[in-house]
């Protein structure tokens, strides 16, 4: 009997459970919308929707809750100063959930889960490096690369040679052989 079971375990233990859940709707607010099943979605809004209305009061215990949750603060920081703004008019209702077909594999019903306003820029607020910076790390990366191939083709020359000398003995030995017969 199921009386008085209000959650869907996902054939999950409870920690692996609530590992699901935060990866799921830290998916959610760092792209603005995630592709699951929809039992999965359906207890994903939930979540979430509790999550954006405690977000949306920026206090500093609400971002240490936050931060409890999901254990990333870029995450907790977008949430708060991206994503909450957003939804500063609204009460409830901070996400939809759409139909997205059925699964290839297991013909299992998919859905689309998505926030209802989406910020302009979506992300965390990690530091992000300049392009500038990027091409710098590449040529750094290049140079290193050159000099471990340069160093390899130094070592297979002294390997080289010295086997080379060992062959020239052999060869002279086996010349004397032929002389003294």
């Amino acid at each position: 009997m199921r009386h008085r079971v209000k959650i869907k375990h996902f054939n999950r233990d409870s920690k692996a459970r609530k590992a699901l859940f935060k990866g799921l709707v830290r998916s959610l607010v760092e792209h603005g919308h995630i592709v699951t099943t929809e039992s999965k979605a359906k207890e994903i809004k939930k979540i979430a929707d509790k999550i954006i209305s405690n977000a949306k009061v920026d206090t500093i215990a609400t971002r240490r809750l936050l931060h409890k949750f999901f254990g990333r603060r870029d995450v907790v920081n977008s949430l708060v100063d991206r994503i909450a703004p957003e939804f500063s008019d609204k009460t409830s209702g901070f996400t939809t959930i759409e139909d997205a077909g059925l699964r290839r594999g297991d013909n299992t019903k998919l859905s689309k889960l998505s926030l209802t306003k989406m910020p302009s820029r979506m992300g965390t607020l990690k530091a992000e490096k300049t392009s500038a910076e990027k091409v710098a790390k590449k040529a750094v990366a290049k140079k290193v690369d050159a000099k471990k191939v340069v160093a390899k083709k130094a070592d297979e020359k002294k390997v080289e040679a010295k086997k080379a000398p060992a062959k020239k003995a052999t060869a002279t030995k086996k010349k004397a052989e032929k002389e003294t017969k």
